[in-house]
């Protein structure tokens, strides 16, 4: 489906004022509007996160009583346990907690469930913590949902949560103390810490009352956090801001003897750590142990202080990971194929997915609904059962929809869940799943619209890129460190009409091309587009609408501004919607091809097209009409879009049922009337009709 461009709009004399106050460009005070800052001080710490204040962990809700109980169990030689989650910022939060408690003399060890168990605390857990002598527990990344499992164990054992996911319909009242900063009633000012966040806040404010440590110069293991800060998908802003920032600057010398290992098999040579080495190549190794071993043996790792022993266990982590990659792929193309399965049966007419599995690896069933959602831009659930009795399940969203709303509604169907607005996981008996698929496509149905599916792009400024000069592209560079919340800036220019289109790379999989200037006294912009080598014809033959990011090149010591783009679709023209009968043309021909082609060309095929029956179809119009088949179920792609394949139908397809048709149905305004008989004819009907299918 064609992404829709949301350009971001912005208060004028606010974004001249901050312009004025930092000595920015405007297009750079519109950009940190549109991040939500809209005053100078505000701004000020964006730019320079270092600088900024980190906040007074004790305005956390709950903070003074879990650090009067903890510095009481450390006086007393309590055992205490630390309670984490599988996943690197339950990992990484146990780290922080453990060796501050530790630096205090504490007499601490650790407990993380394995993802069989399910996510949060279970009453077996908590009852072999007891019986192991431990007398006061404290989470890391979660608890924040199991009030159930506190209370069975309260009188025995003293519980703080420290959690950062949004509480459940029912408050924690069992435990001796809460902190997080997304319960009801907490006063903290920033909502997005992760759970490593909220256990370095912890830890601030545990040095802070037993050492008289400067909460302001604390900032031990930060690079722990800001590891979970990325990994974990809480948006880059506020204090988080500063945790990535300084964290990832000292990742790289960190004394934590295990993740300086880990970094050091994840990112060669020594490169600068960036959010995108952290999400990419150092998370996903730490992660793989928790996905297909024990997250207990990652934790392992980040508390280990001899080299050697590091250095091995961090080299088992990257033999690991390569083994997930080999079972997310496999995952994938069953998926992928239940997909297929489904849009035959439901004429492709798709709204959510909800897959499920025997026998799925638990630790990647969340990889796999990622890649779905990114694919098919539909909520979507994966599910596996090893018992065939009780299956679990990874959800994730599109923008659109919450997804732990949405699950709240259907609450009664499951034995535990919990999440975000955009990512969740739940437990439920097997033979719910068919109440699942129903009530979850109903409510989705419902709340969403048609628009509401469209991948979006937001866009901070319609912009040419040759107004953009060395001097912004540098002040773009202090909006580092990215992530959610603080996108690369996006600006985008409509009808462009591109030159000198060539394909590059050792396999020409990507493309170089120039944009011309706007006027004489401007510059021609070089612009590289990443895996679309084969849309150099359109870029040469039509205007397209482009999104990019400007980047400085550097070239025999000359520096230039260059556009790295970030999307690039050929211009909509309302007019030029594909008509009924034009959808059958196409179909016909594609049929016809695929008996001497797999491979996929989208200009080539549109050439042949265009040569084969005397017309003069655009590219939108014959990328509209492949964006229906495929929704429909009609045409199917590999993953990388290289080849393709045209199945028969197995049942009757209306063309009402492609997302893409009815928009563009309505974007023309036409009237949809259906045939006197009461029925909409298929395509399918209609080119069987028409003896255009042997």
């Amino acid at each position: 489906m064609r992404k829709n461009w949301i350009v971001k709009d912005s208060d004028t004399s606010t974004v001249q004022a901050i312009a004025a106050a930092l000595n920015v460009s405007e297009l750079t005070a519109k950009i940190l509007y549109h991040r939500g800052i809209h005053d100078a001080q505000s701004a000020k710490n964006f730019m320079e996160p270092e600088a900024a204040p980190f906040n007074d962990p004790f305005i956390m809700k709950g903070m003074r009583e879990a650090v009067d109980r903890i510095s009481r169990a450390i006086d007393e030689h309590e055992k205490i346990c630390v309670y984490g989650d599988y996943d690197v910022d339950g990992m990484s939060a146990s780290a922080i907690l453990i060796r501050t408690l530790r630096k205090l003399g504490a007499q601490v060890e650790s407990y993380i469930p394995a993802r069989s168990d399910g996510y949060g605390m279970n009453i077996p857990a908590l009852k072999k913590i007891l019986s192991e002598g431990a007398t006061l527990l404290v989470s890391v990344d979660c608890g924040i949902t199991n009030e159930r499992e506190i209370a069975a164990v309260k009188d025995k054992l003293d519980v703080i949560i420290t959690d950062h996911h949004l509480p459940a319909l029912e408050d924690i009242k069992s435990a001796v103390a809460v902190v997080n900063p997304n319960q009801r009633g907490c006063p903290y000012p920033d909502k997005n810490l992760c759970g490593a966040g909220v256990a370095f806040k912890l830890s601030q404010a545990l040095m802070n009352y037993l050492r008289g440590v400067d909460v302001q110069s604390y900032t031990t293991d930060i690079e722990l956090a800001a590891l979970a800060t990325v990994a974990d998908l809480v948006p880059i802003l506020g204090e988080n801001r500063k945790i990535v920032r300084v964290g990832l600057r000292a990742m790289r010398s960190t004394p934590c003897t295990g993740l300086r290992a880990l970094v050091n098999v994840s990112v060669s040579g020594d490169k600068r750590i960036s959010p995108g080495h952290v999400a990419f190549q150092i998370a996903p190794r730490l992660n793989s142990v928790g996905r297909l071993k024990s997250a207990s043996d990652g934790l392992a790792l980040l508390l280990n202080e001899n080299d050697d022993e590091a250095n091995e266990m961090a080299r088992v982590l990257n033999k690991m990971n390569q083994d997930r990659k080999d079972i997310e792929a496999k995952m994938l193309l069953e998926a992928e194929e239940k997909v297929r399965t489904l849009r035959e049966e439901l004429g492709g007419d798709l709204s959510t997915l909800v897959i499920s599995g025997e026998g799925w690896q638990e630790g990647v069933i969340g990889l796999t609904a990622s890649k779905l959602v990114e694919r098919y831009n539909l909520p979507t659930i994966i599910l596996t059962t090893q018992d065939g009795i009780i299956s679990r399940g990874s959800c994730r969203s599109i923008p659109a929809l919450h997804m732990k709303n949405a699950l709240d509604a259907m609450a009664d169907l499951f034995d535990q869940y919990g999440g975000h607005s955009q990512a969740a996981g739940l437990n439920i008996a097997t033979k719910k799943i068919p109440e699942l698929v129903r009530r979850f496509d109903e409510y989705v149905r419902k709340n969403l619209r048609d628009e509401d599916f469209q991948p979006i792009l937001n866009i901070d400024a319609l912009i040419h890129p040759a107004q953009i000069n060395i001097d912004i592209a540098h002040e773009f560079d202090k909006f580092e460190p990215y992530g959610i919340g603080n996108p690369r800036p996006i600006l985008a220019c409509r009808n462009v009409r591109g030159t000198l289109a060539r394909a590059i790379g050792k396999d020409g999989n990507h493309l170089s091309f120039v944009i011309p200037a706007a006027s004489s006294d401007m510059p021609n912009i070089r612009a590289v587009a990443w895996s679309c080598g084969n849309l150099a014809p359109l870029v040469e033959n039509e205007p397209v609408d482009v999104a990019y990011e400007p980047s400085l090149d550097e070239w025999q010591g000359n520096v230039r501004i260059q556009c790295t783009v970030s999307s690039l679709e050929p211009v909509e023209i309302a007019d030029e919607f594909p008509e009924r009968d034009q959808l059958v043309e196409v179909y016909n021909f594609l049929r016809r091809a695929r008996v001497y082609t797999e491979r996929f060309d989208l200009c080539e095929l549109l050439k042949a097209f265009n040569n084969a029956t005397g017309k003069n179809f655009s590219i939108y119009k014959f990328d509209s009409a492949i964006k229906i088949f495929e929704e429909l179920g009609l045409i199917v792609f590999n993953r990388d879009k290289k080849t393709f394949d045209m199945p028969r139908p197995q049942n009757k397809l209306e063309l009402m049922n492609s997302r893409t048709y009815r928009l563009g149905r309505r974007e023309r305004e036409v009237e949809f009337t259906p045939p006197t008989s009461g029925k909409i004819i298929s395509l399918d009907a209609v080119v069987k009709r028409r003896s255009l299918i042997t």
